[in-house]
């Protein structure tokens, strides 16, 4: 069995601080880790004006603060390349797109929570070809027609691409993650140019791990340094010595 692609996604879990980013990349080089993703978005412009809260807190203003800068993105890009791994990034946006293709990483990353916005997706497809990198977009709550016009547009579009299976629950209990889906997806799609994954949120990492068994080329998985931070999501992500275990 081919081993797979183990992407480690730091997410929020830096708390907006580069210099835990930093550690984090540490720990996850040392974890077995092939690539570093992070995430980039306008959120002020993404999120609506709506007083939607978390944990009293306005939740705009709590997301931001957990936003890497630019700057933040051009000293880890040095510090990634310092440490021998490659990174790459979730885009939410036009805005960060073009930033981030001026880092030109090996692949760019579109989330499910976008998956389904047809003209952005276009256009990351459009600056994949234009740049000669591999789109990775999770299928997250998407059904088979979806998949089957998006593997059309990737198809007719030349580029190659990671389609990853997604269950969109942060956790996903367990037995809850249909890994059985990943051989379906396989079954189907699975060419030259098309290769499927797994982003995994579940607790653990025993559907991670039999994904790779059923043949997903990249894993996926949220990292943190530690489950104790009090941010959302963090009960999907693996803490160092589980991910090191599961590599």
């Amino acid at each position: 069995m081919e081993k797979p692609i183990i992407v480690a996604e730091l997410s929020i879990n830096h708390l907006g601080m580069v210099n835990i980013a930093k550690k984090m990349i540490d720990s996850a080089v040392d974890c077995g880790a092939n690539l570093i993703k992070l995430k980039c978005k306008n959120v002020n412009k993404y999120y609506k004006n709506d007083g939607k809260k978390w944990r009293k807190f306005n939740f705009k203003e709590y997301r931001q603060s957990l936003e890497l800068s630019k700057d933040d993105f051009s000293e880890l890009a040095r510090y990634c390349n310092s440490k021998g791994i490659d990174w790459f990034c979730t885009v939410h946006d036009s805005e960060g797109l073009e930033f981030i293709r001026g880092f030109q990483p090996p692949f760019y990353k579109v989330a499910s929570m976008d998956a389904g916005k047809s003209d952005f997706v276009n256009e990351v497809i459009q600056s994949c070809k234009a740049d000669n990198k591999p789109l990775i977009i999770s299928l997250g709550g998407k059904d088979d027609k979806f998949t089957d016009e998006l593997v059309e547009k990737i198809t007719d579009s030349g580029i190659q691409a990671f389609l990853l299976h997604t269950v969109s629950i942060y956790p996903t209990p367990a037995g809850k993650s249909n890994i059985n889906y990943v051989m379906k997806l396989i079954k189907k799609y699975s060419s030259e140019n098309i290769k499927i994954g797994y982003s995994g949120h579940e607790v653990g990492f025993s559907a991670s791990l039999m994904a790779a068994v059923y043949g997903a080329q990249m894993i996926e998985r949220h990292f943190s340094l530690s489950r104790d931070f009090s941010i959302h999501h963090i009960e999907a992500a693996l803490v160092p010595s589980e991910f090191r275990q599961m590599t």
